[in-house]
């Protein structure tokens, strides 16, 4: 892919297209300098259909890696060539998203908390994007496949605008997590009548709160019946969400308080620390569950307040993660109780939703 002479000559063209000094229209001649255009899309779309007819780039590119990782879940039922140039089309709008918000200033899904930082009216920011742009190109390499450039500029844009939630706690199986995975390979799963405890977060619009109230009406409920013995793991999912640019972290916060409130054993909790709705605290405790090898032929338990529970439960919910995900993450059904769900995960919840570049 990096020799292709038409993707080669498809990357020098848009070096050209950058601005090396000031630039009329200022700053949207300089985001835009680095957006796929419709054409461009076309040309790479073409370029891959062609590149995938040789097998051994189908077999390990597609076969070995894309089909088998579930990351493009969405498009799994195509021929492998429509299956790369889905793939394809979804990075590239995806880059293109991470631009126009947080390079140009348009709204993002929900805008209260996934706003850009920056003014783009005032006197500075055309210079902000100026420098950012002309420091980018700088960094273009020979070695290069034709997309790296645009991908570091958008990545520069998520750090200037400290929007970088994404890549913490990577990887997730080590770290903080490291001791309960370990815990997870030695359990006897027959003992337990729930593999895990889903708990998702409350976010708090208090500053100096690390959680919001519901969460510890959820933690207080979900602790009980981990000391019935129903699950041998607890999962706390939650992000830097609430209030906006929040340093704190839902899942962290949450895993804290089961130990220092409940006395729930630090090995017994996993974090899932990148969830912004409760359409992802789904999607990434699903993730996480295949990720650890935690049991997914059967279901885990959800546990909430009586009220989110039936939210959880709905259609309403159900919908939500289509418009918003594109998949079904896995089967939601009713518990055995009112504060509970059950949660049977799907490995489509590995599909990767580009345009959320804040937990993708």
């Amino acid at each position: 892919m990096a020799a292709d002479p038409a993707l080669q000559r498809l990357a020098l063209e848009r070096a050209a297209r950058v601005p090396a000094e000031a630039c009329t229209a200022a700053p949207q001649c300089i985001t835009d300098a680095w957006v796929w255009t419709d054409e461009d899309i076309k040309l790479v779309d073409l370029r891959l259909r062609s590149l995938v007819k040789q097998s051994n780039l189908a077999d390990a590119l597609i076969k070995q890696h894309m089909r088998p990782s579930a990351r493009f879940a969405r498009h799994e039922a195509v021929n492998d060539a429509d299956l790369l140039s889905a793939a394809w089309q979804d990075a590239a709008r995806g880059n293109n998203r991470v631009i126009a918000v947080y390079g140009q200033g348009k709204a993002p899904m929900y805008p209260k908390i996934d706003s850009m930082i920056f003014d783009t009216t005032s006197a500075e920011f055309p210079n902000l994007m100026r420098v950012h742009s002309v420091a980018t190109a700088s960094l273009t390499q020979a070695t290069d496949i034709f997309f790296q450039p645009a991908v570091r500029f958008a990545a520069g844009l998520l750090m200037m605008n400290e929007r970088t939630e994404a890549a913490a706690f990577r990887p997730l199986l080590e770290g903080v997590n490291a001791a309960t995975v370990k815990e997870i390979s030695n359990t006897n799963w027959a003992r337990y009548a729930y593999p895990a405890i889903l708990v998702f977060g409350h976010g708090p619009e208090d500053p100096q709160s690390g959680t919001g109230p519901l969460a510890h009406v959820r933690l207080r409920l979900a602790a009980q019946m981990f000391v019935r013995g129903l699950a041998p793991f607890v999962i706390v999912s939650g992000g830097n969400v609430h209030p906006n640019r929040t340093k704190s972290n839902e899942s962290v916060e949450m895993k804290r308080l089961l130990v220092e409130l409940h006395n729930i054993p630090s090995n017994r909790i996993l974090i899932e620390p990148h969830a912004r709705h409760t359409t992802t605290n789904l999607r990434n405790s699903a993730r996480l569950l295949f990720a650890t090898g935690v049991p997914t032929d059967r279901p885990s338990l959800i546990v909430s307040d009586h009220l989110t529970i039936q939210y959880i439960k709905s259609n309403v919910l159900f919908d939500r993660n289509m418009r918003e995900m594109g998949v079904q993450p896995g089967r939601v059904e009713a518990g055995p109780d009112k504060f509970t769900a059950l949660f049977t995960p799907d490995r489509t919840a590995f599909y990767v939703e580009v345009t959320d570049p804040l937990d993708p």
